[in-house]
């Protein structure tokens, strides 16, 4: 099918926001949050970084990674349709590719219950993403830096808080905040993101669970443009 997750049922959504939000401590949650805080299991991904990079770089070398509006052309119009991505991993759906292409990643994202999606993110050199927030609340991204320019680095605003991404170095960011990324540098910067349940309390969390399970339907659209990739 063709619609946007992040744009369908918006009255839904708005009251699921804001049952989360609160539960997370609204206007005073934390924006930029130590991995190990919210998300200790990554720690597993971490130390076999070494292999997940050789399998990211190998990918990007081999491979045409299709752009935002490729799979979400709604919200690629409000965020950015030069954005590149490679799902391994959305509502539960695998993208077979995957299997072959990042292995270290889709087995972390397979054995790990609380990863909703995974994917490879790419920003040639002079993209940004315009200020946005994530429509949905009940996730938190994860990022990890694959190669990151060490010219005019690129860098990630959260609200009045910014962040700069470093090669091997993890962070969780709470995008439901206003955020935007600027990348000024001559070269691309690539990290792989990891999207997550929000820890909550029970009621919330099964909700959110629920929320999610809706919108498995627009899982095949995310993985499968990954599977016509041109080949070089």
């Amino acid at each position: 099918m063709k619609g946007s997750p992040s744009l369908n049922n918006p009255r839904v959504r708005a009251l699921t926001n804001w049952v989360f939000l609160r539960k997370a401590g609204g206007r005073n949650r934390r924006r930029i949050i130590p991995s190990p805080a919210v998300f200790p299991e990554v720690w597993e991904l971490e130390r076999k970084f070494p292999e997940l990079k050789a399998e990211v770089d190998a990918l990007l070398a081999s491979r045409d990674i299709p752009t935002y509006d490729t799979f979400d052309p709604q919200r690629a119009a409000q965020v950015s349709e030069e954005w590149r991505l490679y799902y391994a991993y959305m509502f539960g759906n695998t993208n077979e590719l995957a299997k072959k292409d990042l292995p270290t990643l889709l087995s972390f994202a397979e054995s790990t219950p609380n990863v909703v999606n995974s994917f490879v993110s790419i920003l040639e050199p002079g993209v940004k993403l315009p200020p946005h927030e994530d429509p949905y609340a009940g996730i938190l991204r994860y990022h990890l830096g694959i190669q990151v320019p060490t010219d005019n680095p690129p860098r990630i605003r959260l609200a009045d808080e910014f962040y700069q991404w470093k090669e091997g170095e993890g962070v969780v960011l709470d995008v439901s905040l206003e955020h935007e990324v600027i990348n000024e540098s001559e070269q691309p910067r690539v990290i792989v993101i990891i999207d997550f349940r929000r820890p909550m309390g029970p009621l919330a969390s099964l909700l959110n669970r629920y929320c999610l399970w809706q919108k498995r339907k627009f899982a095949p659209q995310f993985v499968e443009a990954a599977k016509y990739d041109v080949m070089h």
